[in-house]
């Protein structure tokens, strides 16, 4: 049993428009424009950087780290077999939108994520808007989730079996995407709830303004302690160079993507301070398996000793960068630290592909249909924590590629349209990477790995190491588990099925006046804690 006490976030006031910067008003600088605003559904850091704002979960992680505590449910306790957890929810809580928060709204969140049958999880999946974390973290919909029953045990009180005992399963429920949303919004905007959404944070959504902000306003009864600032702004400025004026000139207070060598700059200005979000990031390159040529576990070797990742690490992510060799990062306790990572070796990457039979190289790929066309290697159009300049980076990595004479063609397109076509398996190679969500390596493997074959991970199908990740799913005894992961790390590796590139440390800028922000290894960051002096 567990029981604890809640804290979180904040307050009101009205919005102006775009406003400057002032001691009411804290101006972020984000990287690009937001997908959408339906925790439920989204994936990417950007929009859950606002949503984080709006919504909250029936628990959540505890100041910088992922230790979990209170937050719509008060407490909770969990039976012995680890089956059968029972929340009682917080009194007196309303949405924005002026409904309750009870037992029946969470249950209906629940079954919205849950039941494909639901009208409001039918119509999103139709609308192609998948509940791809869901399905990720729970073994997928209706009987195929280890889910098994969630029901109202009192008007606040909410009982959730499960077919069988999940060690991060508390550790799930306060990731960003389980955040309970007002089911009257829901059911009024149907597919386009994540253009009006509607929680219980710490701020009411007010205005997005598609390509320049979006616009937040302090929630006066917010059940938590209040915010510092009664507005929120989150201005997009893609370009790294530009957000950073933007600092400087004082039209933003805090920004994220930072050029790696304008690091050092920030350092050195009186009126900047860099705080570091805690390591938790990895930036890979993954293949498709419907490509012919990526099906031949030789090739992928090739690739994997083609690049110098040292050289870019090195030269690319200003001093806060590590090499990966694995999925986790060194942070986590499943990580495996005696595992060898490929040495960069072009010749042994040629001879590789020699005895693939591709004596020239390889410039062109071939479909399991038969169509044939060049192999064109995808990178993002914007900075993530994990790659903080990913055309550069692409750059670097695709020369090392021409020098054994694998030939790419790099290529790029909108955050929203290179998530699509990664969910729908398009891409034949591309840069992406992964953000922790919970602090537990099953969020960075079995999310991954778990579900053998599906299009979001390129058809990538190994059951045994999907097999092994589903038994540490399972069990509750850490070092078992830890055993077990540092084995599907290894199991990853000797089959290429991933290259995992560099951890970062993401840095984070700010104006010397703001006080209080707390940089977590998640990403998942609450305003209401910040103030201006």
């Amino acid at each position: 049993m567990r029981l604890a006490k809640v804290t979180s976030l904040v307050a009101v006031a009205l919005l102006s428009v775009a406003a400057p910067a002032s001691a009411q008003t804290f101006v972020f600088g984000a990287q690009g424009e937001p997908v959408q605003f339906d925790p439920a559904v989204i994936t990417d850091g950007i929009s859950s950087r606002i949503t984080r704002q709006v919504f909250d979960g029936l628990v959540r992680y505890k100041g910088a780290t992922t230790e979990v505590e209170p937050a719509l449910a008060e407490k909770w306790e969990v039976s012995r077999d680890g089956r059968v957890w029972t929340f009682q929810l917080r009194r007196g809580v309303k949405f924005h939108d002026g409904t309750p928060l009870d037992a029946a709204a969470v249950v209906w969140n629940f079954e919205r994520w849950w039941k494909a049958s639901h009208p409001q999880h039918d119509n999103q999946v139709k609308a192609g808007q998948t509940f791809e974390y869901w399905e990720a973290q729970f073994g997928g919909f209706d009987d195929k989730s280890i889910v098994s029953v969630v029901e109202a045990a009192g008007s606040h009180t909410v009982r959730i079996t499960l077919k069988e005992a999940q060690a991060p399963f508390l550790a799930n429920l306060a990731m960003f995407v389980f955040d309970i949303a007002s089911p009257k919004a829901v059911e009024r905007w149907g597919t386009e709830f994540g253009k009006h959404p509607v929680g219980t944070g710490a701020y009411r959504f007010v205005e997005w303004k598609p390509n320049q902000e979006v616009l937040l306003e302090a929630n006066s009864v917010y059940w938590g302690p209040k915010p510092r600032v009664k507005r929120v702004v989150v201005r997009n400025i893609k370009d790294n160079s530009q957000r950073l004026g933007a600092l400087k000139a004082g039209e933003i207070h805090a920004m994220e993507g930072l050029n790696p060598d304008d690091v050092a700059v920030v350092k050195g200005d009186a009126n900047l301070q860099i705080l570091l979000r805690p390591t938790n990031t990895t930036g890979y390159i993954a293949f498709n398996y419907k490509v012919k040529e990526f099906q031949d576990k030789r090739v992928r070797q090739a690739f994997a000793l083609a690049i110098n990742k040292r050289a870019i690490v090195g030269a690319l992510y200003g001093g806060t960068g590590l090499v990966a060799t694995q999925f986790q990062p060194p942070a986590l306790w499943g990580y495996h630290r005696e595992l060898k990572d490929f040495e960069y070796s072009p010749s042994q990457a040629q001879a590789l592909l020699r005895e693939a039979g591709l004596r020239q190289g390889l410039s062109e790929i071939t479909w399991e249909d038969g169509k044939k066309e060049p192999l064109i290697f995808w990178y993002m159009s914007r900075s993530r924590p994990y790659f903080p300049n990913p055309k550069e980076i692409a750059e670097a990595m695709a020369a090392d590629l021409a020098k054994v004479g694998i030939k790419t063609q790099l290529q790029t397109t909108e955050w929203a349209v290179y998530l699509d076509k990664r969910k729908n398996g398009q891409m034949p190679l591309y840069m992406l990477g992964w953000t922790g969500d919970n602090g537990d390596p099953d969020n960075f493997l079995c999310y991954f790995f778990c579900q053998p074959g599906v299009a979001r991970e390129g058809f990538y199908a190994n059951k045994a190491l999907g097999d092994v990740l589903l038994r540490a799913q399972r069990l509750t005894n850490q070092a078992e588990r830890a055993k077990l992961y540092r084995q599907a790390e290894q199991m990853l590796h000797d089959d290429v099925g991933r290259l995992f590139i560099a951890n970062n440390q993401p840095p984070l800028a700010f104006a010397k006046r703001v006080k209080g922000y707390v940089p977590h290894p998640t990403g998942s960051e609450y305003f209401n804690t910040v103030e201006l002096q």
